[in-house]
C-alpha cells in the first residue's frame, strides 16, 4: 500500500500540544512524506509547508515545497534553507539521532528561524528502562529494527543531553514532555510522582524558541 494512503497514521499529533494554534511557515525536517506538516497545512494551521527528506519526492499533495537531499550534507541543507526560509516553526521529529553531527544541524536550523520562531525536537530516550535494565543486569545492549535501540541511530540522548542539543545554538528552552510506550509505563510514571520519568519515557520532546 502506498504510504500516502495511510499518512493519517503517521501524523505526530503527540507534538501538537507544543505548537501554537497557528504555526505560520513550517519546515518538516526529515519528515518522510510530510505527514505532520501536511496535516497542519490541510487544517489551516500552517500558511506554508516545506519538506526536507531523502524521500521528499514522495511528499503528500499538501506540501508546498520539497527538497530531496541528504540531511547530513550541511552545505546542501544550508543552501536549501536559504532557498525556502525563513520559518516560523521547524519540526525535527526523531531525525537528529540519525545524523552524524546533529549539533551543527541545530545551528543551521536556528539560522533559518524567524525571531520568535520555534524548533520542535523529539529524540529517543536512551535512559529508558528497556535499555538500562538489560545493560546493568545482563551486560547486553542489542540493536533492533525500530524503537530506542534502532540500529540506524548514530547518536544517543538522555533528557539532559537532548536539552543540551536543542539549545546548543542559543535557542531558549520553553517546554518539555515525554512519550511512553503503553499504559503500564504511563501509569507507573504517575504512580511514582514522575520521580523516575527518565526510566519510563521512550521519547523526549522539546520546544525551543529563537528570542533574538
Amino acid at each position: 500500500m502506498d504510504v500516502r494512503e495511510t499518512y493519517h497514521d503517521l501524523v505526530r499529533r503527540d507534538v501538537f500540544p507544543l505548537l501554537p494554534q497557528r504555526v505560520g511557515a513550517v519546515l518538516d525536517f526529515g519528515g518522510g512524506v510530510g505527514a505532520t506538516s501536511s496535516d497542519l497545512r490541510v487544517t489551516g494551521r500552517a500558511e506554508r509547508a516545506v519538506l526536507f527528506d531523502q524521500v521528499a519526492h514522495n511528499a503528500l499533495p499538501a506540501i508546498d515545497t520539497i527538497e530531496a537531499l541528504n540531511l547530513d550534507d550541511r552545505e546542501a541543507v544550508a543552501a536549501a534553507l536559504a532557498r525556502t526560509g525563513p520559518f516560523d516553526t521547524i519540526l525535527a521529529l526523531d531525525i537528529l539521532e540519525h545524523l552524524v553531527d546533529p549539533w551543527a544541524t541545530v545551528a543551521l536550523l536556528d539560522k533559518a528561524l524567524r525571531p520568535g520562531g520555534s524548533l520542535i525536537v523529539s529524540v529517543p530516550n536512551v535512559n529508558n528502562l528497556a535499555v538500562v535494565a538489560p545493560l546493568v543486569l545482563r551486560g547486553r545492549f542489542e540493536y533492533r529494527d525500530a524503537g530506542v535501540l534502532d540500529r540506524t541511530h548514530l547518536r544517543w540522548f538522555t533528557r539532559k543531553s537532548a536539552i543540551d542539543l536543542a539549545t546548543c545554538s542559543g535557542l531558549k528552552l520553553e517546554a518539555t514532555s515525554a512519550n511512553f510506550s503503553g499504559r503500564r509505563n504511563r501509569y507507573a510514571n504517575l504512580a511514582t510522582l514522575r520521580l523516575f520519568e527518565r526510566f519510563f519515557a521512550v521519547q523526549v520532546k522539546m520546544r525551543v524558541r529563537k528570542t533574538g
